[in-house]
């Protein structure tokens, strides 16, 4: 598929490209019913790959209700000076304290009502394209088959295979990761992550080529997670028209954080190399980090009255 794209004289379906990023998309043919039955993908597989996935996402489903419900019953007062200058002003200039226990676990909640949401979005697409292709393969007379090109249909079970069985899962339990690179490159929502590598990582490291590499790393993170405030910030202004900086600041804080940490750890990505109990310690201040600065992400959301959040493009309480 690579060879194919540097070739000018070949043309290829555009929904092949649709999974280009994916680690191993080279390896994906284009399948008849007997060759997927040879490499194992049968219809009891995937039958017993829907039933997984409907229970998990009615799991999810069901905790999203139970904390997007607790975000509308329960609302606390949101300071209108933003969570860092509170944090400065307390510190720095006594002021009073900066938030309380309850707007720290209403944040948390707040947090896990949008990874909820965002997740069983995920698997309502997972369960629909394994139904498609359940049905391209157990009904070879159906409509698809009439209406569409042999070419067409192959690229369609292309597309729905690389999505199913060659695809990332959307997270990967954010709530493990042990240090910034692990949570935010691997285990937080990878739909978006090369997105923010391809427009914000590379165009920065490729500016700053002639200097030393470290300072192209450096300024090619603050560049990612710059390009991911910026879209948060865009959604919140789009939709009320709420704008503070607090959505890219945050980010920018957390690029910061992950330099630093590197910068003192030396992280390397070979779990080997880690003691068991340096991953302990690591995970605990992970989740202290994350649970301290959350309403610096979450606070702007409750001031504009955001709640039913679906893949961040969220519907305003009425």
């Amino acid at each position: 598929m690579k060879n194919s794209l540097m070739d000018p004289n070949s043309t290829k379906p555009f929904a092949w490209l649709l999974f280009f990023w994916r680690p191993k998309e080279g390896d994906i043919p284009i399948m008849k019913q007997e060759d997927l039955l040879k490499q194992g993908i049968t219809k009891d597989h995937l039958e017993s790959y829907i039933n997984h996935h409907y229970k998990r996402y009615l799991c999810v489903w069901v905790l999203y209700m139970i904390c997007a419900q607790f975000t509308e019953l329960f609302v606390p007062d949101i300071p209108e000076t933003p969570f860092p200058i509170r944090v400065i002003e307390y510190f720095f200039y006594g002021g009073p304290l900066f938030t309380s226990l309850f707007n720290l676990f209403y944040c948390y909640i707040y947090a896990g009502a949008l990874f909820l949401s965002m997740n069983y979005l995920y698997e309502l697409i997972i369960i629909s394209s394994a139904h498609l292709l359940n049905y391209i393969y157990s009904s070879p007379n159906s409509l698809l088959h009439r209406k569409l090109t042999k070419d067409q249909l192959d690229s369609l079970k292309l597309w729905l295979i690389s999505l199913l069985f060659y695809s990332k899962s959307i997270f990967d339990e954010p709530y493990l990761s042990k240090n910034p690179r692990e949570l935010w490159s691997i285990r937080w929502h990878q739909m978006f992550h090369e997105i923010f590598v391809e427009l914000g990582y590379k165009p920065i490291c490729y500016l700053f080529s002639p200097f030393p590499v470290k300072l192209q790393k450096i300024f090619g993170i603050l560049g990612s997670f710059a390009i991911s405030g910026i879209l948060h910030e865009y959604i919140l202004y789009s939709s009320n028209e709420y704008f503070t900086l607090e959505q890219f600041t945050y980010f920018l804080f957390n690029a910061i954080i992950m330099i630093i940490w590197e910068s003192i750890t030396k992280f390397k990505l070979e779990k080997g190399q880690k003691i068991l109990w340096k991953r302990i310690v690591n995970s605990l201040f992970m989740t202290i980090f994350v649970f301290l600065t959350l309403p610096w992400f979450i606070e702007p959301y409750i001031r504009c009255e955001h709640y039913h959040s679906l893949m961040h493009f969220i519907c305003r309480k009425f």
